[in-house]
């Protein structure tokens, strides 16, 4: 008897089935569901720290040591303003100050580790006993480490291990360097 009633059952919805795939009717689809109001997202290219507005950074510090040709330490006291920081893939420019010398880091922003390249590029500038020295990075000589990145805080480092420098009285100077930069 069981037997007989599941047989009964599948025969039935078989033939449910079957009527309704012969059918020249289109299938009609549901009408979709509205609810509540639509999120704008944030747009990535947004700057965290608006360019021309009193900069979310007001200090900050970095430092350089440089060995090999020449030996030398600096320290950049004061952060240039404004700062510009937007989240990556944004861009971002970053100026650390001196009395006659500053380290500059820019190009479209990143975080964690990246070597430098025509798109992350580091200079500084150091005095040295012979005169300043002026060092220039975009073709992954350096490894720059930026972390925290943060709209009201960032910070990081950098290691060189043959980045060549230009000096003042046109001398090409190659030095191992490595520094480290902040701004709140």
């Amino acid at each position: 008897m069981r037997n007989r009633n599941a047989t009964a059952v599948g025969v039935l919805i078989l033939s449910l089935v079957v009527a309704s795939c012969g059918r020249d009717e289109p299938a009609t689809l549901p009408d979709p569901v509205v609810t509540g109001t639509p999120v704008e997202l944030a747009d990535p290219s947004t700057p965290a720290v608006e360019p021309d507005a009193a900069s979310g950074f007001a200090a900050g510090q970095a430092a350089v040591a440089i060995s090999g040709a020449v030996n030398a330490s600096e320290s950049y006291p004061s952060l240039g303003l404004p700062a510009l920081w937007q989240l990556p893939p944004g861009e971002f420019q970053m100026t650390w100050r001196g009395p006659d010398r500053e380290l500059t880091l820019g190009g479209v922003s990143f975080t964690a580790q990246q070597p430098t390249s025509p798109e992350r590029v580091l200079t500084f500038v150091v005095r040295a006993p012979e005169g300043p020295i002026a060092f220039y990075s975009d073709a992954g000589e350096c490894l720059v480490t930026i972390s925290p990145a943060l709209p009201d805080r960032f910070g990081g480092s950098f290691l060189c291990s043959a980045v060549t420098g230009t000096a003042s009285d046109g001398t090409l100077v190659t030095v191992a360097a490595r520094g480290s930069f902040a701004a709140e």
